[in-house]
């Protein structure tokens, strides 16, 4: 029987797919294309100017691809809750009625709309282009606090324009000067956890939608945030008046951290020959006169990569003032690559031919670099990555996937990821695994009761051969993130500091009787984090609304681990962080997973909410009182760190209710479920008292 017929027509395409990729020179024409961007922080106004300056005063002739990002598009706190925005509405009328009036000779449609809170992103093409778009999808990601609050972020358009693949991302990053670290912690987090959803996207087609990385052309824009350091602001304001842009660019925070690699390290960007695009006073050309005095800066950027792009105006419209920032834009020629049918017909065959001869005459090989995988001691939240290398020394195309074992539906455990997780190798190719063991608020439990181990065999499935047999070892540390809460108030010492046995037996024999005996009300690493708090947080703006550095929620795990303190290291967004984080990792909620459904229905009673918390375990009550005490102590400060009500039952109610597995849900399903939680806490902190 011959060995083509151990190949699936599915791996097939995708060997011929790659092989065709690597001939694509013979049968591909790049054709040239105009692109407009533009990126404006509207700082929550709504649209009352024209927008047609923005789009044409830079202008030469109509493009075919319009792409425009907006940040802070609505500062509502509803936003933060609810899906529907009047200020979407309002600014989407005002785009679509400006780009049709750009050219008399071009009509445009809207090809995409994404929108996360106040960040969205409109992408408009000529209707001569649209008929060639292709595979278009959508992706957000929030870096708010916890990762679900989408008050920062990015949003992501990509698709297919002919056989090239386009990817274009607004972001909006953490605020302030001295947060450049936390800039580029949310760059790589909107880098490396975008995923492209949409249901009319063909996975089979040569659309390259896995990541934001592996695009042929790709578009960064948005409110980066990025800063003017270590010059007075007098002479700041002299350089701008003078057009004497060069001390102020040495000194410009994006950069310095490009010139090192700290984040958007192999992505371009024109020379900026336009003055600081934030902070003016609202209608005006006036930078910032407010108290604050903030530094002016080029906060508003367009940056891109990839080959057979020709960046051409790169500018700021300073006749706009709706806003404190100045909206920017930038002109590209770029190249689309577009086929050639009778050349492609000729590859193709002979691509076909050979591909023919190959499978009737080889089985695929490959060697793999090894087949152990230790990654010694591994601790909650820090990921351990290790990479093997897999050799196609055959002389076919080799296709490789992990696949479940025997009664498993999964091919690894959750704590471990594995990228990719399939993939063709052409003859004398070589693909690096890289495999991460990564344990979060999901996993850790399972780890601390001794019910899961670091321990798995994972099985490379290779399509017409063997399989290989991988085993991946590790040890995992307890930690106090993961625990019940039962077990943490009968523990005089650290975790670290208690036999791993104990803590093993005490999590698999919960009793809350034995509670009552216990030193402290609540458990001492949670008494710290909210004294903490409390303490130096109380009155700092965005408490709960900005992220902590990774690094330094870490040290604070490792503390509570070993020396549990009110002294606790990092700044206090990263204990606020931690302390959210330690609430959703607890092995059981503080609103118990029996009565989560109850919870949820009471929701919109407030009198039936009270009897929820009447029900409860008499630990998880004392914690659920101690939080709502800690809340009510917040609002006493709402001046200064401009918190409400709806915001922290926003933040809380999604850690202190959570299911026990994850379902798969609708969009519009899980809002709903988010405004049960938000309104089942906001119910108490409504009364003003415990």
């Amino acid at each position: 029987m011959s060995t083509a017929s151990t190949f699936s027509t599915t791996n097939r395409d995708a060997h011929v797919r790659k092989l065709l990729k690597k001939k694509e020179s013979q049968f591909l024409n790049i054709e040239k294309l105009r692109l407009f961007i533009g990126t404006w922080n509207v700082n929550g106004k709504t649209a009352s100017e024209d927008l047609l300056p923005w789009l044409t005063d830079a202008l030469q002739s109509p493009p075919a691809i319009i792409v425009l990002g907006f940040q802070e598009l609505d500062l509502s706190k509803e936003a933060l809750v609810f899906a529907d925005s009047i200020r979407e509405t309002e600014w989407r009328k005002a785009c679509e009625s400006a780009v049709n009036r750009i050219s008399p000779d071009v009509k445009y449609q809207t090809v995409q709309v994404v929108r996360m809170v106040g960040v969205m992103l409109i992408l408009f093409s000529s209707d001569s282009v649209r008929e060639h778009i292709d595979n278009v999808a959508t992706g957000t990601v929030a870096t708010g606090i916890m990762g679900f609050m989408g008050n920062k972020g990015g949003v992501a358009i990509r698709l297919d324009l002919h056989n090239s693949s386009l990817c274009f991302i607004t972001s909006h990053l953490a605020a302030h000067v001295e947060q450049k670290e936390r800039r580029n912690q949310d760059f790589r987090d909107i880098k490396d956890k975008m995923v492209f959803t949409n249901s009319q996207v063909d996975y089979n087609s040569n659309s390259n939608i896995s990541s934001i990385e592996k695009h042929d052309l790709t578009f960064w824009l948005g409110d980066l945030n990025y800063r003017i350091t270590d010059i007075p602001l007098e002479q700041v304001k002299q350089h701008i008046d003078s057009r004497n842009w060069k001390p102020l660019l040495d000194r410009d925070q994006l950069l310095g951290e490009k010139a090192v690699k700290n984040a958007f390290g192999d992505y371009n960007e024109s020379p900026i020959t336009f003055p600081p695009t934030y902070k003016y006073d609202v209608g005006t050309d006036i930078y910032d006169t407010s108290e604050k005095a903030r530094c002016p800066a080029w906060t508003d950027r367009i940056l891109h990569k990839g080959k057979h792009i020709t960046p051409l105006n790169y500018t700021a419209h300073m006749g706009l003032r709706l806003s404190d920032h100045k909206p920017v834009s930038q002109i590209f020629d770029i190249g689309i690559k577009v086929m050639n049918r009778e050349s492609y017909k000729a590859v193709y065959e002979e691509v076909m031919k050979e591909l023919d001869k190959l499978e009737n005459e080889f089985l695929p090989q490959v060697k793999l670099s090894t087949l152990e995988l230790d990654f010694g001691e591994v601790r909650f939240m820090e990921p351990s990555l290790l990479t093997i290398e897999i050799e196609n020394t055959g002389q076919v195309p080799a296709d490789f996937s992990f696949i479940p074992k025997l009664n498993e539906s999964s091919y690894c455990k959750n704590w471990l990821v594995i990228q990719p997780s399939r993939e063709c190798i052409l003859p004398g190719e070589v693909v690096e695994l890289h495999l991460t063991v990564h344990v979060d608020e999901k996993t850790t439990s399972q780890l601390n009761t001794g019910q899961d181990n670091i321990d798995d065999i994972i099985v490379l499935h290779l399509e017409g051969g063997k399989d290989f047999f991988l085993t991946v070892t590790g040890k995992y540390t307890l930690s106090c993130f993961g625990c019940s809460l039962e077990t943490l108030i009968r523990l005089p010492d650290s975790v670290r500091d208690t036999p791993r046995q104990l803590i093993i037996d005490m999590e698999n024999k919960l009793d809350s009787a034995c509670t009552d005996n216990a030193s402290m009300p609540i458990p001492k690493e949670l008494y710290f984090l909210l004294d903490n708090v409390v303490n130096n947080g109380k009155q700092v703006r965005d408490l709960f609304q900005q992220r902590g550095l990774h690094q330094e929620i870490v040290a604070i795990r490792e503390s509570l681990d070993t020396s549990p303190s009110a002294d606790l290291p990092g700044k206090i967004h990263a204990v606020a962080e931690a302390l959210l984080i330690f609430l959703d990792s607890l092995r059981e909620p503080v609103i118990p997973f029996s009565l989560y459904d109850d919870a949820l229905s009471a929701a919109t009673d407030e009198a039936a909410s009270m009897v929820i918390k009447s029900r409860l375990p008499p630990i998880h009550k004392r914690v659920f009182e101690y939080l709502l005490e800690f809340m009510l102590e917040l609002l006493k400060y709402a001046d200064d760190n401009y918190l409400d009500i709806n915001t922290l039952a926003n933040v809380f109610g999604p850690v202190l209710l959570r299911t026990e597995t994850d379902k798969a849900i609708t969009k519009a399903d899980k809002q709903l479920l988010e405004q049960r939680k938000t309104l089942f806490i906001s119910n108490f902190l409504r009364k003003g008292h415990i």
